[in-house]
């Protein structure tokens, strides 16, 4: 247990919607007026307002770990000097293109195969930090898969094997492997092939809702934990299908 202590106690409903506040870890510093590029929070995002899942996007501190460092209107007496960018994000963008590349290297060989759809292209949605490494969600003409690719000390698992990976929302099943241009990766499949789509914007909206919903604390309910890959994309309960299907 960390034994630092924020400003506000980890109370929201104190912190004044214009305060910046500093990581209590790295200094990475959250400023509303910025928002966070590396979560994809707008500009104009209050600190209490950040969703329930971000974590400091340079050493995934909690929010609560967070100190406040100025008020709206007050001037920061601070004279250290403060990143306004994650430090991270240049690696995060970097590996994004990566992505993109080695998956697109791909596409070429697999193009005149059956479960190639003509009418997707390669997507990377919502890369961002995560304990275990970046996560986020790569769409391709024949698979859409979550996909965690892992810290660069961290040692990749044997190619083909399994474990069991907690998020939010519950616990899913990963595989590792290896990718030309990336190196290690673990990946869950959530669509392969992909007849489903017609449209590679539908496609990453679906990718987007996917992650978020990954990243979800779930609602309470008496209703058995394990969900459905389409059940978890579409955010709905077996209630809500026997009810539309009634």
């Amino acid at each position: 247990m960390n034994g630092f202590e924020s400003s506000f106690g980890g109370n929201n409903s104190r912190i004044d919607p214009g305060s910046v506040l500093e990581c209590g870890v790295c200094w990475w510093v959250y400023d509303p007026a910025l928002g966070d590029e590396t979560w994809q929070v707008p500009p104009g995002t209050a600190f209490a307002d950040l969703p329930s899942h971000w974590r400091c996007p340079n050493c995934d501190n909690a929010p609560q770990q967070f100190m406040v460092i100025s008020d709206r209107g007050a001037a920061n007496s601070d004279p250290r000097p403060h990143p306004l960018q994650p430090a991270g994000l240049d690696l995060i963008r970097e590996r994004e293109q990566q992505l993109l590349e080695a998956y697109s290297a791909v596409a070429c060989r697999m193009r005149e195969l059956p479960v190639y759809n003509h009418q997707l292209d390669v997507r990377v949605v919502g890369l961002h930090r995560v304990q275990e490494g970046l996560l986020g969600v790569v769409t391709t003409p024949w698979c859409m898969n979550i996909t965690l690719l892992p810290l660069a000390d961290t040692a990749g698992r044997m190619e083909g094997t399994k474990r069991e990976l907690v998020f939010p929302s519950g616990s899913y099943s990963f595989i590792a492997g290896q990718l030309a241009g990336i190196g290690p990766l673990e990946t869950c499949s959530l669509f392969s092939p992909m007849d489903e789509f017609d449209d590679p914007a539908v496609a990453e909206q679906v990718a987007r809702h996917a992650l978020e919903e990954l990243l979800r604390e779930p609602a309470a309910s008496t209703e058995s934990p394990a969900m459905s890959r389409r059940r978890f994309l579409r955010g709905g309960s077996s209630r809500d299908r026997d009810t539309q299907s009634a």
